[in-house]
Order: structure tokens, then C-alpha cells, then sequence
């Protein structure tokens, strides 16, 4: 019994460390293995072809990930997993399969109104109907005009006998100087708190000014700044194309700008060597041209630069300042 259960524990445990060593091995894969891409682009102006066309092609894994991107003068894209396509763009329309249209609405036969009495007899109804309703708004019309005219009685007698007073308006006129006054004396106040309030908030600016100056000038941000800035250069330096290539014909309608075009492009020759070749054409106005690259990316590097930045102590006490400057002073 007990050689059973080691055996069955045996079992067990070679199949976890089988799980293990796949699940390593893909993380090695992910993190290591290169994700290539080409990337090509040519130009031609002649007659039945595409003015540009471009084709973007990224691999991994020996293929067994492969995407195509091409656009010329229409979008292209497919998505392959080994030797099977996952999705493509566009997609293709099946064919043998027909669509059914619903023709009982067209065929369906419309009811004949008969006309005759009914007709006849349902205008006179409306009719009755409408003759009644009049009446009854003439009805409710008459006594509200009896309201409005005794109304108007009512407010004749209460104005002869209630005329306001010498003392009356003298009270009406000394409220109106006083609420003049207060609205008066509420704008000056408003003014000085609105004054009282500017120089408040630039008083919190200038010292939040100060507070961050001083972390700006500290060595944590110095220490901090420096190594932000050596891993986005080794990040640049991994994205840098391993092959480039570019062949160009320029011109233009003036032979001139062409020149200048040419000279400018001397200029740069230190800085792509030559990868670039350029051409002029003096007589013709065209672009022309093609241009390849080809790199690989690894995300083992963008990874360990994250996780640099992430665990620094000098980048973790800026943001904690940063926080704390925030919360004071706003």
C-alpha cells in the first residue's frame, strides 16, 4: 500500500516539475528570444503602379508568430500562429450561399375601403361633437369674465381708500439709500477679499516654487535623473535597426532646391554614413525610391530597466516629496 502511494506521489510530482519546466522555459522564450521585423517601403511613379508601397513584417520564435502588414494602395493584414492563419484583413466573402429576400410584404393584398354610410354618419358625429364643445367653452368663458369684472371692482375700492402717506414714502426712499449703501459697502468688501485671496494663493505658489526647487537641486534627483537617462539610452541603443538602407531620387521644379536638397544631405552624411544614398534629378520632378530596415527588439531589456526604476530608493523618495509638497501646499 504504502509503494502505491509513493508511486502515485512519484507521478505527481514529475508532472508539477514538467508544468514548472514549461512554464520556464516560456518565460525564457518571451524575455529572450528577439522579435524580428523588416520593414520595407518603395516608391515609383509609373503608370498601374501604387505610388507607395509598404510591407511590415514581424517574426518570433523562429515564425511560429508571424504578422504581415502591407498597404498597397489597400490594407492587408493576416496573423499567423505556426502555419495557421488566426485573422486576416480583409476577409474573404463565402460564396455558394444566397440570400433569401421576404416578398410577403410586396405580395400581401391591401384591404378595399368601402365608402358609404358610416362615413357619413361619423362626420355627423364629429360635428355634434364639436358644436358641444364650443358650448360648453362658451359656458366656462361667461363666468370667468364675472371673476375678472368683480375683480376689478374689488381693487378700484382698495385703491381709493389706501393711499400711501407722506411718512410712507419717506420710509420707501430712506430703505432704497440704505440698500444702495450696503450694496456699496458689500463691493468693497468683496474687492478686498478678492485682493486678500490673490495674494494668498501667490504666496503658496512662491512657496511651492521653493519646495521644489530644492528637491530639484537635491542629489536624490540628481542620482535619480542619471539613471532615468542611462536606461532610455540603452533602450535606444537596442532599438537601434540593425540594417538600414535607403536609395532616393529627388527633384524638384526648381534645380536649384534640388541643389540645396543634395547639400543638405551631404551634411548629414556623417550621421548615416553610407546607408543613405541620394540622387538628383535636375531635369524632372519626381520622389523616388526605396527604403529597408531591419531590427530585432528583446523585452528582457525593457524589463530590466523597469524594474530598476521601479526598485531605485532615490525614485521612491522623490515621488513620496512630490506627494507630501502636493498635499501641503495645495
Amino acid at each position: 500500500m504504502l509503494h502505491i502511494v509513493l508511486l502515485i506521489l512519484k507521478i505527481i510530482g514529475i508532472i508539477l516539475l514538467c508544468i514548472l519546466g514549461i512554464l520556464l522555459l516560456g518565460i525564457f522564450c518571451v524575455l529572450f528570444v528577439p522579435v524580428r521585423y523588416r520593414i520595407e517601403a518603395v516608391r515609383q511613379e509609373s503608370e498601374g503602379s501604387p505610388p507607395v508601397e509598404v510591407r511590415v513584417k514581424v517574426t518570433w520564435l523562429l515564425h511560429f508568430i508571424n504578422l504581415l502588414v502591407r498597404f498597397d494602395g489597400a490594407l492587408f493584414f493576416r496573423a499567423r500562429i505556426a502555419v495557421i492563419t488566426v485573422f486576416k484583413l480583409p476577409k474573404k466573402e463565402k460564396r455558394g450561399k444566397t440570400k433569401r429576400v421576404d416578398t410577403s410584404s410586396e405580395t400581401a393584398e391591401e384591404e378595399p375601403i368601402v365608402e358609404g354610410e358610416p362615413l357619413v354618419t361619423e362626420r355627423k358625429e364629429k360635428g355634434s361633437e364639436s358644436g358641444d364643445d364650443k358650448k360648453s367653452a362658451a359656458d366656462k368663458e361667461e363666468p370667468q369674465e364675472d371673476t375678472k369684472a368683480a375683480d376689478e371692482e374689488d381693487s378700484a375700492e382698495t385703491g381709493c381708500t389706501d393711499k400711501p402717506s407722506l411718512l410712507d414714502k419717506l420710509r420707501a426712499i430712506w430703505k432704497i439709500i440704505c440698500g444702495i449703501f450696503q450694496k456699496i459697502k458689500s463691493f468693497f468688501e468683496n474687492i478686498q477679499y478678492t485682493i486678500r485671496k490673490f495674494c494668498d494663493k501667490i504666496g503658496s505658489i512662491s512657496g511651492k516654487i521653493a519646495y521644489y526647487r530644492d528637491i530639484l537641486e537635491g542629489e536624490p534627483f540628481k542620482r535619480a535623473f542619471s539613471l532615468c537617462k542611462g536606461e532610455l539610452l540603452t533602450i535606444g541603443k537596442s532599438l537601434k535597426p540593425d540594417k538600414f538602407e535607403a536609395k532616393l531620387i529627388v527633384g524638384l521644379n526648381d534645380p536649384a532646391a534640388t541643389g540645396e536638397v543634395l547639400a543638405v544631405c551631404g551634411m548629414l552624411y556623417p550621421l548615416f554614413g553610407g546607408h543613405v544614398e541620394v540622387a538628383g534629378d535636375f531635369e524632372n520632378k519626381r520622389l523616388e525610391g526605396r527604403v529597408f530596415i531591419k531590427g530585432k527588439l528583446r523585452f528582457f531589456t525593457f524589463l530590466r530597466a523597469a524594474l530598476k526604476i521601479y526598485f531605485n530608493r532615490d525614485i521612491k523618495k522623490l515621488i513620496k516629496l512630490f506627494k507630501e509638497g502636493g498635499s501641503v501646499n495645495g
